[in-house]
């Protein structure tokens, strides 16, 4: 089993440092950043994939952590309620992928999540979303107070428990959290204000990620002595990330989350397929 000993001290510092700015830049979209950590461990690990996934997952665990008690106690944007109804199904099928990711060719599962990675930029870039119409089956009111302000809308909540549950079993498999993608979801589909979306995610992704890390830990090995070095680097960086998440622009976070979405997609296909 691999340790840090197994690194160069060059490498070791290179990947450190490179998750600390991922986890940094992608807290402040409420993203666990999986997408580029696994490249970056693919390239300077020798270990099997399986167990680079559950390197990355424990990661970003300890990233979401961090996140939502910044978005959830001081930015007061976490829908609780919807944070914690879709963590279940995220829980839940995270869970079942991670735990039967091990016979699944890894190839196929990284091809599957890059293109849902483009159709999810699709969705936010249209930006058309469907609207929810008080007293319809299915659809919450939703009033919530943050330091900004008071804020209400209308959830569609039935229309995005299947995409949901399909990016949970996807993700976990693969060995990420997958709760980027399920933002846009909650936007087009749930009628979610994007900040809103964002915040709750944080949950989603604490859930996401600490369930299929247990699904993949049960089934392999776990190089506990770097996981958790790489940890504390996504750690402070979340906690540094999600602080900037008010002071920036709605359509400046809209746009870097799209950009993510579409640079992380070429480049996992790039790794699967080119080199």
């Amino acid at each position: 089993m691999l340790g840090i000993e197994g690194l160069s001290t060059a490498n070791l510092v290179t990947i450190v440092v490179s998750m600390f700015i991922i986890a940094g830049i992608f807290s402040t979209l409420g993203r666990g950043g999986g997408e580029f950590y696994l490249p970056i461990l693919i390239s300077f690990l020798t270990i099997p994939y399986f167990d680079i996934a559950t390197v990355s997952l424990f990661a970003i665990f300890l990233q979401a952590a961090g996140m939502l008690l910044i978005y959830g106690s001081k930015h007061k944007l976490v829908d609780w309620p919807l944070a914690i109804s879709l963590a279940v199904i995220v829980g839940t099928f995270a869970f079942i992928g991670g735990y039967l990711s091990f016979g699944i060719k890894s190839s196929y599962l990284k091809g599957t999540f890059a293109l849902l990675l483009l159709i999810s930029a699709y969705l936010m870039w249209k930006g058309k979303g469907v609207q929810g119409k008080p007293g319809r089956f299915g659809v919450w009111h939703r009033t919530m107070t943050t330091p900004e302000g008071k804020i209400e809308y209308e959830m569609n909540f039935l229309l995005v428990i299947v995409p949901t549950a399909i990016i949970a079993f996807i993700a976990g498999a693969v060995g990420i959290s997958g709760c980027g993608m399920i933002i846009p979801v909650c936007i087009i589909l749930g009628a979610v204000p994007l900040r809103i979306a964002i915040g709750s995610n944080s949950l989603l992704l604490l859930t996401s990620t600490g369930t299929s890390f247990l699904g993949h830990a049960l089934r392999g090995q776990t190089p506990w002595e770097l996981a958790a070095v790489l940890a504390l680097a996504t750690l402070c960086g979340g906690l540094i990330g999600s602080r900037m998440h008010v002071k920036i622009n709605e359509k400046a976070i809209k746009y870097a989350f799209i950009a993510i979405l579409i640079i992380a997609s070429f480049w996992m296909f790039y790794k699967i397929y080119v080199k």
